[in-house]
């Protein structure tokens, strides 16, 4: 593959143009005496190297650069908002396809022209297509190879398993050092580190001493979203990860891979390690510190004397209604172990007066006399079938005043089928699936309920209440802010 040089006289501004006006994308930098003089970037699958002119190497006369892609327009929008200087304008060049041309900091000159028409005569073949762009800037056989490379997902799984991140956050950066530090053999590992450094995750600012960029800092300790323990080869996170080798046996049955893969089911895991368990309900209760407060406060829980929270795991959610609605009583059903953790947390808050629970599965029957029956973000661990049980199993225990309340987050805002990753891991780890609304209606009205109104919170999170169908208002669609009769 060639690599193109190019010679700037201020490389910090020559890198903030490619990056913000182009997209590029920043693979490392180097510093010489506190100051920038080395860059590498990546454009539509091209390495740039971006180096000072004072380089004695540098002369000549600056290079035009021509590219072919898709969404010609878009870039050329983009390249007005970061304020590039436009040397030709977007127009139509003699071949019919719109072109534009730009010029960066350094003299350099860019134009971009639309691909050719694939009915057109003149198109090229298929090989030569391997050289062309697509959409978003990158050849097709470079997307390929993107979307089936394998060495990147688990490089960045085994520097977050040595904790590497940790050790540079905390002073330790030379590479000597660093293997020392987590017991790796340092040419190895040195490997490791630069392939990464080169994909945006870590720099080399020096000969083997590295530094966290914005991406590396997720995988500390401490990081945003717990995206360091998901991603510790050794832990829960990365086990469900690694059932993806089981699709296939997924696709061609419609069952979950994970016992396939691993030997036993998600859940007889959780059952069989305690480790396992207490992550999972970690991760549960963090994904629930963000959307329970939004349903204590969207759900009018003014006349509700006793919600029942059915697969309730961790307890974070009963644990929050009941602390911001002081007037409910609860109780949390789930399997014995979870139940059992479940008691201790909510005891802990200092509310076992107002809650118990109770050991439970929710395809059997359920206790009834409940007002509200709360299911979690638990319908989309299960297959139709199951899911449409288990309201089933809700709708009986609620009896005719009753109501159930389905509570999900859609993985997309707006929900667009398909597009995140979480439908097929949910088949592949546990049979389930992502639905949106009328999915959920569809399951819902199998277990003879019906919608009576639908609220809206942050961030996908979406309340279904759901009520016996032969006494169900019209559905309403609504965003609601309701006010709690009585809050803390």
């Amino acid at each position: 593959m060639i690599t193109v040089f190019l010679y700037y006289d201020d490389v910090p501004r020559g890198l903030a143009w490619l990056t913000h006006t182009l997209g590029a994308r920043e693979l490392t930098r180097r510093a010489t005496s506190g100051l920038m003089t080395y860059a590498e970037v990546e454009l539509a699958g091209l390495p740039l190297v971006l180096t000072d002119r004072t380089d004695p190497a540098a002369g000549g006369t600056p290079a035009r650069f021509q590219f072919t892609l898709d969404g010609v327009e878009p870039l050329y929008q983009r390249a007005l908002a970061a304020g590039a200087q436009v040397v030709a304008t977007l127009a139509v060049d003699p071949t019919g396809r719109p072109a534009f041309t730009v010029a960066d900091p350094g003299g350099y000159h860019w134009t971009f022209v639309g691909s050719a028409s694939t009915d057109d005569e003149s198109s090229p073949a298929a090989d030569d297509e391997i050289g062309s762009l697509t959409a978003d800037g990158t050849s097709p056989i470079d997307r390929l190879g993107r979307l089936t490379d394998l060495a990147t997902p688990f490089a960045v799984r085994v520097l977050a398993t040595l904790r590497v991140p940790d050790l540079i956050e905390q002073g330790v950066t030379d590479l000597v050092d660093l293997a020392t530090a987590c017991a790796a053999n340092r040419d190895a590992l040195g490997r490791l580190l630069r392939y990464l450094a080169h994909r945006g995750v870590l720099t080399e600012a020096n000969p083997d001493v590295f530094a966290l960029t914005e991406v590396g800092r997720l995988l500390c300790e401490r990081g945003a979203a717990g995206q360091r323990g998901w991603l510790d080869l050794d832990g829960l996170g990365a086990r469900m990860d690694l059932a993806y080798p089981g699709l296939l046996h997924s696709v061609r049955t419609g069952e979950p891979a994970y016992a396939t893969v691993h030997g036993r089911t998600f859940w007889a895991e959780l059952d069989a390690h305690p480790g396992h368990r207490r992550y999972f309900d970690e991760l549960m209760m963090s994904q629930q510190h963000l959307t329970a407060p939004q349903v204590a406060e969207l759900y009018d829980w003014c006349d509700v004397a006793h919600v029942y929270d059915v697969g309730g795991g961790s307890g974070a959610l009963l644990t929050q209604l009941l602390s911001s609605h002081p007037h409910l009583r609860g109780t949390l059903v789930d399997r014995p172990g979870a139940a059992r953790a479940a008691g201790e947390r909510i005891a802990a808050s200092g509310l076992a007066d107002r809650a118990d629970t109770v050991a439970g599965d929710f395809f059997g029957a359920l206790p009834t006399g409940g007002d509200v029956y709360v299911v979690s973000r638990a319908l989309t661990d299960w297959n139709d079938r199951d899911a449409t049980t288990i309201l089933r199993r809700c709708a009986e225990a609620a009896g005719d005043r009753g109501r159930v309340l389905i509570v999900e987050v859609l993985p997309t805002e707006p929900f667009m089928p398909h597009l995140s990753p979480f439908d097929l891991q949910m088949l592949v780890v546990v049979g389930g699936r992502e639905r949106g609304l009328t999915d959920f209606e569809s399951i819902a009205g199998r277990a003879g309920l019906a919608v009576a109104q639908v609220l809206r919170g942050r961030d996908g999170l979406t309340l279904i209440e759901c009520v016996r169908a032969d006494r169900s208002p019209v559905a309403v669609d609504a965003a609601v802010e309701a006010d709690s009769c009585v809050s803390s």
